[in-house]
């Protein structure tokens, strides 16, 4: 076969432009330190690469999801230990406040004082985590019990606040008030109990005896169980998803992140190859005596 001038130009930018072509997706791949960039570098691997993206996003929000719900079990359990605390001094009251020797004023600073704690308690039921209300179940915008004699009506929402934390995973994560306070049918009520108790202190005549005030304490300790429990399943489903996102992300990189030792090596053969080819091709492709009488 005769091999022409035109023949020998044309092989040898085909050869330089492969040359090129290579050299460049090495610099890009050191440059982004990924080895995909584009569908065709590799379609089994872009398809791997998507689908454990998919997944780790997945994870992400489900990560977003348990610290809201951890959030708002913190919450709850840090307002029911402080509604004990509450109720327990009310207890010391109920039994200062049996004293047969305590004058008419006595009794009126203790049933003040056991007011008060009412009011209280009331605040902790309207207690707020990232402005929803956190014992009106999913009624979060508005209050439970707005008004000193709310509980008198059951006016609170009993529903179930659930959120997913993994694939086919919810957990309930509020506290009803009816779990906490009680309906008002219920004798371990603790705004009737407190009620009743400052009543009778002003009258000499108490109603509420301390096995009453025990089922309050009684009622937030099941409680506060309930939401350790949650806790408790919250932070064993967390821990199985950060191991997981470990994993995932660990897979990823082995797909698309380059091993930088090696494509350097790489880049510099390939940079010596190009410049060899433009070297040789330099010396090959010379002007001839045709050119100038052309």
């Amino acid at each position: 076969m005769r091999v022409t001038q035109q023949m020998m130009h044309q092989n040898s930018v085909r050869q330089m432009n492969q040359n090129l072509s290579r050299f460049e997706k090495l610099n890009n791949q050191v440059a982004s330190g990924k080895t995909l960039s584009r569908p065709s570098d590799n379609p089994n691997g872009i398809s791997k690469a998507m689908n454990l993206k998919s997944t780790i996003a997945a994870n992400e929000q489900f990560e977003r999801n348990v610290d809201e719900a951890k959030l708002w079990l913190d919450e709850s359990d840090q307002t029911i230990n402080q509604v004990v605390n509450v109720m327990q001094r009310a207890r010391e009251l109920a039994v200062k406040g049996a004293n047969d020797t305590l004058s008419q004023s006595d009794r009126e600073a203790i049933a003040i004082e056991v007011e008060q704690l009412n009011e209280q308690v009331r605040q902790f039921a309207n207690t707020k985590v990232n402005d929803n209300y956190l014992f009106n179940g999913t009624k979060t915008d508005q209050a439970p019990f707005p008004n000193p004699d709310s509980y008198l009506t059951n006016s609170f929402d009993n529903s179930e606040k659930l959120i997913t934390i993994g694939e086919n995973v919810t957990v309930k994560v509020n506290i009803t008030a009816d779990q906490m306070f009680g309906n008002i049918e219920d004798e371990g009520n603790l705004f009737k109990t407190l009620s009743d108790l400052a009543n009778g202190l002003r009258t000499g005549e108490n109603t509420v005896s301390l096995e009453t005030i025990d089922k309050s304490i009684d009622r937030l300790l099941g409680a506060a169980a309930e939401v350790g429990a949650r806790t408790n399943r919250v932070e064993s489903i967390e821990n199985r998803i950060q191991d997981s996102m470990l994993d995932l992300k660990a897979r990823l990189s082995k797909i698309e992140d380059i091993d930088y030792a090696e494509a350097i090596i790489k880049l510099k053969s390939e940079e010596s190859v190009y410049q060899a080819s433009l070297a040789s091709s330099a010396k090959i492709i010379q002007p001839s005596l045709m050119d100038f009488l052309r």
